[in-house]
């Protein structure tokens, strides 16, 4: 593991992930703490702060957003985590920020759901709109496109704080930790087609499944010419288990992170649309309302 930090983190991570090269010119950076309490409720129906928290007990209409006026360089902090409970599977959260050169343009990356919790977010992936120094950010929590639930289904959203990260190895693990288990749901591929992480996730499973798979199977080989050419027993197995339990490996790695998607999927199948009528099954579709936001088509009841 020490081998495969040092090669990926320390010699070509800039290689494999060109929108860090500025994060890795910058110097280290202390983490910054926001507490929720220091967020700006900007438009909410109801919120109250208790203690370092604020909480949302109402949207106002479909959404809630709610003001950090804090300014930082983009480039120190390419991480950034908002702790916060509550947050159903009926709602949507994307963090807005804004540059101080230009201030009348806001701009958006939407976080991943874990559970009723966010992941961590690659903020490097707002590309050449994240850099130089940030005015401040906003949060912002709507509903939709499943209709038949606003306001968060009526769970109150609790925010903690929110994390400033700066450039670690332990950052960029738990970003690929959670890319690779907490996978967006309903995205309309073929139920054979997995894609496997987000469109903003680091590194894709198979890619990495592939790379262990073809190293390993080097170093096999190489163990085995150097023991030819040293006159040594050769090993009791063949090359070709060796390949064959590698490649084992590997689709084990990538079928549990699937069954994983599968699993999620179900579970959110039945929240949705267990006990309902048809025409409200079909308002709380993500797939057909995200593309027909206007006119979700309930009165094509045939074609759910």
């Amino acid at each position: 593991m020490l081998l495969i930090r040092g090669f990926y983190i320390d010699l070509s991570f800039g290689l494999f992930h060109p929108e860090f090269i500025l994060v890795l010119s910058i110097g280290d950076a202390r983490t910054g703490l926001s507490p929720g309490k220091d967020l700006i409720p900007v438009s909410v129906g109801a919120a109250s702060k208790t203690g370092n928290q604020v909480i949302i007990e109402d949207f106002n209409g479909d959404e809630a957003v709610l003001l950090l006026p804090r300014g930082f360089q983009a480039e120190d902090y390419p991480f950034i985590k908002v702790n916060v409970s509550g947050f159903t599977r009926y709602s949507k959260f994307k963090i807005i920020w804004r540059r101080a050169d230009d201030m009348a343009q806001t701009y958006a990356l939407e976080f991943n759901r874990s559970g009723d919790e966010l992941t961590q977010i690659a903020m490097v992936y707002g590309g050449e709109d994240y850099r130089g120094k940030i005015a401040d950010i906003a949060l912002l929590f709507y509903d939709g496109p499943a209709l038949g639930f606003e306001n968060n289904n009526d769970v109150d959203i609790v925010i903690d704080s929110i994390e400033f990260l700066p450039f670690y190895a332990a950052q960029v693990a738990e970003q690929i930790f959670e890319d690779w288990t907490n996978p967006p749901l309903w995205q309309g591929y073929s139920n054979n087609i997995v894609r496997g992480i987000h469109p903003n996730g680091m590194v894709f499973p198979n890619a990495v499944a592939n790379l262990l798979v073809i190293t390993g199977l080097a170093i096999a080989a190489l163990i085995r010419t150097v023991r030819r050419l040293r006159h040594r027993r050769q090993l009791n197995h063949p090359l070709l288990a060796t390949a064959l339990c590698l490649c084992l490996y590997g689709w084990a790695l990538n079928d549990v992170l699937r069954w994983h998607w599968r699993v999620e999927q179900l579970i959110d199948t039945q929240t949705r649309y267990a006990g309902l009528p048809l025409e409200e099954r079909i308002r709380n579709n993500d797939i057909r309302c995200a593309r027909y936001p206007n006119d979700c088509a309930a009165h094509l009841l045939p074609y759910f």
